[in-house]
């Protein structure tokens, strides 16, 4: 655990939130994706999402374990499209994709943080973070080229973009974190970044999309996802057991 001013704290939280999520729902899938390259794949994503959620949770508390599974849902600042369950694989693998997209302009808006540690880990995990995007660019334009799939597919970005801007919805203290150097860039101008290159990549394999506006599906960060507390209580289930164990 570091000295953070409280912006600085929220604005880590809500990226560490979002990993810890991201990488427990992509764990969901391992062992009953359609292929076996997909289990092995969504494993190693997952395994490290959840990593990078541990490093800035290291950097926010000494309790870890406490801190990630056991506080009140209220105190979570985790975006909808991280919290929300994907029953089919179309739309796992269309969250992987615009999920990986976002979280290289996030880590990339902290590499030249004022705080030092966040600088260096952001810069360590965009090099992870290359890997995720090249498998799941791969994979979308693979399905986008077949005519079975590609209906599915597109089927699953409409469904899901009215979920996804959601992950460049604000903590209240970007401001501040953004005038103590903490992160580079406001949540807006990577929103409009990150559009763009959705929007490009697709065009690249004929698939036009209708931007979501004003959605009721976008909440602020302090509001949970309707099906969070099932979700947290099974990230919970086994700490919950014995609080205070040390494992």
């Amino acid at each position: 655990m570091i000295d953070l001013s409280p912006a600085a704290r929220e604005h880590l939280l809500a990226l560490a939130d979002d990993e810890h999520m991201i990488g427990a729902q992509h764990a969901t899938w391992i062992g009953v994706t359609p292929f076996l390259e997909e289990d092995l794949a969504f494993c190693s994503i997952a395994q490290d999402e959840l990593g990078h959620a541990l490093e800035l949770y290291q950097l926010l508390t000494d309790d870890v374990d406490r801190f990630a599974l056991l506080r009140d849902a209220a105190d979570y600042r985790s975006c909808w499209f991280a919290e929300r369950s994907t029953p089919e694989w179309s739309d796992a693998l269309v969250r992987h994709w615009l999920y990986d997209h976002a979280e290289r302009l996030r880590w990339q808006a902290l590499a030249h943080s004022s705080v030092a540690e966040v600088a260096v880990l952001a810069r360590l995990v965009d090099r992870e973070e290359s890997f995720h995007r090249q498998h799941a660019d791969q994979l979308m334009r693979r399905l986008l080229t077949s005519g079975e799939a590609r209906p599915i597919v597109i089927a699953a970005l409409h469904r899901l973009l009215p979920i996804a801007v959601g992950i460049f919805d604000p903590v209240a203290s970007e401001r501040g974190a953004i005038d103590e150097g903490v992160v580079a860039s406001s949540s807006a101008d990577l929103a409009m970044s990150w559009r763009t290159t959705i929007s490009q990549q697709l065009e690249t394999l004929g698939v036009t999309i209708d931007w979501p506006v004003g959605t009721d599906e976008q909440r602020h960060r302090t509001v949970r996802d309707p099906g969070f507390a099932a979700f947290h209580d099974e990230l919970r289930e086994v700490i919950s057991l014995d609080p205070g164990a040390v494992w």
